[in-house]
């Protein structure tokens, strides 16, 4: 083996080792970041769990307080009104 071809098999080795230190941290950064993004999406799932069980409470007071019988009811203890056939007893 001649003096120029140890010279390119020597630069080929290095160019293949630094391509493979490369690749390996690249891997290694991908690895770490998609562990961060799965860790990141548990949490925002979870989040989302409890948005959505807030919405639901929330849709539900909304359907109750639309009823009749609670406006009925909201009348009668809070704005102190009543039908106008009916006589209203207090305790004394």
């Amino acid at each position: 083996m001649t003096e120029k071809q140890k010279k390119i098999t020597a630069i080929i080795t290095v160019t293949a080792i630094v391509l493979l230190l490369i690749s390996v941290v690249a891997l290694v950064y991908n690895l770490i970041s998609l562990g961060v993004l799965e860790a990141r999406k548990a949490e925002l799932e979870a989040r989302s769990a409890e948005l959505q069980a807030v919405i639901e409470d929330n849709e539900n007071e909304i359907e109750y307080k639309s009823t009749s019988d609670y406006i009925e009811k909201y009348a009668r203890d809070y704005l102190n009104m009543k039908y106008e056939d009916e006589e209203v007893y207090e305790a004394s």
